[in-house]
């Protein structure tokens, strides 16, 4: 039997963005139920992960993780005890209000969230300017328990610092029993440097921006050449999580 292992992952441009490697993903996830354990950690909002499910683009996971980390859904409990756990990590002094009326300022505007405002982030627009970013962190300097999190030079983040995508999998890690090897992370931006951050072996796939791979240097981390799907099998092949024939032999992923 194969030992489970936690694959915690980012959506866009890690899992998906190659063909070959979303067909031949969805197929590990779904013909080893009991070694994969899934878990989406991704900017996205539930609202807009769910319809990729249902569409078949993505396996149905057993964890998503929504809003950059912050919100967390157990797939398989309809009382979600699991995300409430994780939501009573937040301090008791976090303020969206406090944050945003403290945030705003030259080069920086708050950020729109069609499908609501997520509970614990603060999102904002910026200019890309390191000085707008500095400027930035020492408005909210003085806040605490928060966490500043820029990322493609024009998004910045504000999350309680007990949550988001790194602690998010270190959460999982936990509530599952598994060791650090056999919890993996994977993404391709900034916003996924948390996950980088764990000390947890990372994949990053060889369509990453230069704003994670500067992150991504540690022994544990391996830089696939495939790009997204394709290198998130690429990379649990090197940490021998599965064998290397899986890929070849579902849909020729690596080809």
């Amino acid at each position: 039997m194969e030992t489970p292992f936690l694959l915690a992952a980012d959506i866009d441009g890690t899992l998906l963005g190659d063909e070959a490697g979303e067909a031949s993903l969805k197929a590990l996830v779904e013909s080893r139920p009991r070694q994969v354990y899934l878990a989406l950690i991704t900017g996205r909002s539930l609202a807009t992960i769910t319809p990729l499910i249902q569409a078949g683009r993505l396996p149905q996971p057993n964890y998503i993780c929504a809003d950059v980390g912050t919100e967390l859904y157990d797939c398989y409990d309809p009382q979600n005890e699991l995300g409430r756990r994780y939501a009573a990590r937040a301090s008791e002094h976090w303020s969206l209000e406090t944050i945003y009326r403290l945030g705003v300022g030259k080069g920086v505007t708050i950020q729109d969230f069609p499908d609501g405002q997520p509970h614990y982030q603060a999102g904002f627009y910026w200019d890309g300017k390191a000085e707008t970013l500095q400027a930035f962190r020492q408005r909210l300097a003085g806040l605490p328990g928060c966490f500043v999190l820029p990322s493609y030079d024009y998004y910045i983040d504000v999350l309680p610092a007990s949550m988001g995508k790194g602690q998010a999998a270190l959460f999982l890690q936990q509530v599952l029993g598994l060791d650090r090897q056999h919890v993996v992370v994977a993404g391709d931006t900034g916003n996924d440097s948390p996950m980088f951050e764990t000390g947890l072996p990372g994949i990053v796939p060889a369509n990453a921006l230069d704003e994670l791979k500067r992150v991504a240097v540690q022994p544990w981390h391996y830089h696939s050449p495939h790009p997204a799907g394709r290198g998130v099998l690429d990379g649990l092949q090197h940490f021998g999580l599965i064998d290397s024939t899986f890929a070849a032999s579902d849909a020729g992923a690596l080809k």
